[in-house]
């Protein structure tokens, strides 16, 4: 059975249909999924591997995205490029996340916001001034301060341009020693 026909009979959800879509284009998702992971420095395991593999599978049964297929030509690079999107949408996920334990870390490394203010209070004020950045800010400082990614790497993750990343990272880090400041915390080890 050629693509064109596969697909079409996939469209139409039938069952044996689906069962060669999925043996034929398996291990192309698969490999998909873990060169984006693998490209990206990102720590994972065969599970998350999984999830992700599954998760294709169902956003193209459940979506209806095979009808969005222009030419059947293209399912390999098309299917590929889905892989790698819900690779990244899971190290998105993962970041968020972990994005609350970034007050504990800026905690951790400044001995000031120790000394002046109780743990809890600050924690307080690093979660609220945490909560005021965008969404973006939140997962590149997440990678740099959590996963101790570097610029480069985090550049690489995000597919960004390492500049943008470096300038984002500075910025971040400004605003939030900026606010600590206002509550007499020094944020100069951020």
């Amino acid at each position: 059975m050629n693509e064109t026909e596969l697909i079409g009979r996939c469209i139409n959800k039938e069952k044996q249909a689906w069962d060669i879509f999925v043996e034929r284009y398996s291990r192309l998702i698969y490999w998909a999924i873990r060169k984006r992971l693998k490209a990206s420095s990102f720590t994972f395991s065969e599970d998350d591997v999984q999830n992700i593999f599954q998760e294709v599978f169902l956003s193209i049964l459940e979506g209806e995205k095979l009808t969005q297929l222009r030419d059947a030509k293209l399912i390999c690079s098309w299917l590929a490029m889905i892989a790698s999107n819900k690779a990244f949408d899971f190290m998105r996920g993962t970041l968020r996340n972990k994005q609350r334990f970034i007050a504990d870390v800026i905690l951790l490394k400044n001995k000031d916001c120790e000394q002046n203010l109780s743990d809890r209070e600050t924690i307080n004020i690093l979660e609220n001034i945490i909560n005021t950045l965008s969404d973006r800010e939140k997962i590149i400082i997440s990678l740099n301060l959590l996963e101790e990614k570097t610029h480069k790497e985090i550049s690489g993750i995000l597919g960004i341009p390492i500049n943008t990343a470096s300038t984002i990272i500075a910025r971040t880090k400004e605003k939030i020693k900026k606010e600590l400041g206002k509550y007499g915390i020094s944020g100069q080890s951020i």
